[in-house]
C-alpha cells in the first residue's frame, strides 16, 4: 500500500507544466490569505520544484517505461493469483459457477487489456502544418507549431496535443484527442474488475485465513505391524504437508493492492467522468475554474462553449455516431472519436459537419 502511494505521488509531478503552475498559483493564494505569514511563495515554490522539473525532463521517458512495465507485471499479478487460489476455490463450489465466473472475469480482463494497449500505442493528436489551416494563425510560444482550439503544450513530450487532457506517467504518453476514450475507459474497467476481485474473492481470503498450518497433517509416516505402530522411511512418493502461509500471503497481498488501486482509480473515474459530463478536460478544469469565478464576481455565469449536455457529451466522447452503439463501449473498437481535433462545435450548432 505504501509503495502505491509513493509511485501515485511522483506520478502526480509527470504532468504538463501549465497545470502545474496552475495548482502552485491556487495554492499560493489561499495559503497567502492567512494573516501575520509573510512568505516568498515564488522563491519557495521554485526552489521546491525545479528539482522535480528537472528528474522529469531528464528521465521522463525512462520513468514512463517503468511505470508501463509496472501495470504490466501487475495485471499478471493478480490474474495468476486468481487463477492459482480462486479458481480452485470456486471449482470445488459449483463447476457451473466456476464457469460463469470465468466468463465475466475475463470479458473484463479482455477490456482492460485492449483499452490500455490502444491508449499506449495510440498517438493523442499533433496538430497539421500550417499550410493544411491556413485559417488558424495561434501559434505556440514554445514549439511554434500551429495551435487550434483546446491544444495545449506538453512539455514532457516536447509538442503540442490536440484536446490535450495531461500527461500520464502510467501509458508513458500524453492523453489527448485520438487516445483519451481508451484512457477513461482503461480505468473504468480496472474499477470494475476490482469490485470483481473484492465480491469474489473475498470468501477465498476468508478460507484461506480460517484454515492453520497446524490443521495439515504434521510428523511422519508410520505402518502397523500388528501389535505396534512403527515408522516409515521416507521415500520419494511421500510428499511432505504444504504449509498455506504462501497462499495467505499472496492473498493478503492482492487484497492490499486491490484496495489501493479500487481507492486510486475510483477516485480519478469519478473526476474524469464529472469533467466528461461537463464537456472539459483536465486542464479547461483549471482555466474554466477562474473564469467561472470571474464571471461570478461580474454578477453574470460562465458558460462553457464545448458543453453540449450530459448526454450528448458522454456521446461524443465514445464517438458513439455513425450507427454506433454501446456495443462499442462494453466491447473492444477502434473506432475513432468524433471530430478531427481541429474544427470544434459549439453549443446549438451540433449539426455542424464535424459532429455528424
Amino acid at each position: 500500500m505504501r509503495i502505491i502511494s509513493k509511485l501515485f505521488f511522483v506520478s502526480n509531478f509527470v504532468i504538463s507544466r501549465i497545470t502545474r503552475k496552475q495548482i502552485w498559483k491556487k495554492v499560493r493564494q489561499k495559503i497567502g490569505n492567512i494573516p501575520h505569514l509573510s512568505i516568498d511563495w515564488d522563491d519557495l515554490t521554485d526552489r521546491f520544484i525545479e528539482p522535480v522539473i528537472w528528474v522529469v525532463d531528464h528521465f521522463s521517458d525512462s520513468l514512463g517505461k517503468i511505470f508501463v512495465s509496472l501495470v504490466w507485471l501487475l495485471i499478471m499479478f493478480v490474474v495468476g493469483v486468481a487463477y492459482w487460489i480462486g479458481l480452485s476455490f470456486y471449482w470445488n463450489i459449483s463447476a457451473k459457477l466456476t464457469i460463469a465466473l470465468v466468463i465475466f472475469g475475463h470479458w473484463i480482463l479482455l477490456n482492460v487489456v485492449f483499452h490500455y494497449y490502444m491508449a499506449l500505442i495510440t498517438p493523442p493528436g499533433l496538430p497539421p502544418d500550417a499550410e493544411q489551416i491556413p485559417h488558424i494563425k495561434a501559434r505556440c510560444k514554445k514549439c511554434q507549431s500551429v495551435k487550434p482550439e483546446r491544444t495545449h503544450h506538453c512539455s514532457i513530450c516536447r509538442t503540442c496535443i490536440l484536446r490535450m487532457d495531461h500527461h500520464c506517467p502510467w501509458l508513458n504518453n500524453c492523453v489527448g484527442h485520438f487516445n483519451h476514450r481508451y484512457f477513461f475507459l482503461f480505468m473504468a474497467y480496472v474499477v470494475l474488475g476490482m469490485i470483481f476481485l473484492f465480491i469474489f474473492g473475498a470468501p477465498v481470503i476468508v478460507h484461506e485465513l480460517s484454515i492453520s498450518d497446524a490443521s495439515e497433517p504434521i510428523g511422519y509416516p508410520v505402518f502397523h505391524n500388528g501389535s505396534h505402530l512403527l515408522p516409515v522411511k521416507q521415500v520419494e512418493d511421500v510428499t511432505p504437508p504444504r504449509s498455506r502461509s504462501l497462499r495467505r500471503a499472496v492473498s493478503v497481498t492482492v487484497a492490499i493492492l486491490c484496495a489501493g488501486i479500487l481507492a486510486a482509480l475510483g477516485a480519478l473515474v469519478g473526476w474524469h467522468a464529472r469533467l466528461i459530463s461537463r464537456g472539459e478536460t483536465s486542464i479547461e478544469n483549471l482555466t474554466n475554474k477562474d473564469d467561472r469565478e470571474a464571471k461570478r464576481l461580474e454578477g453574470s455565469t460562465f458558460v462553457n462553449p464545448y458543453d453540449y449536455g450530459s448526454y450528448e457529451n458522454w456521446r461524443i466522447f465514445l464517438g458513439l455516431s455513425e450507427g454506433r452503439t454501446w456495443r462499442c463501449v462494453f466491447f473492444p473498437s477502434v473506432h475513432p472519436p468524433r471530430g478531427d481535433g481541429i474544427s470544434w462545435c459549439f453549443k446549438n450548432d451540433l449539426t455542424h459537419v464535424c459532429y455528424k
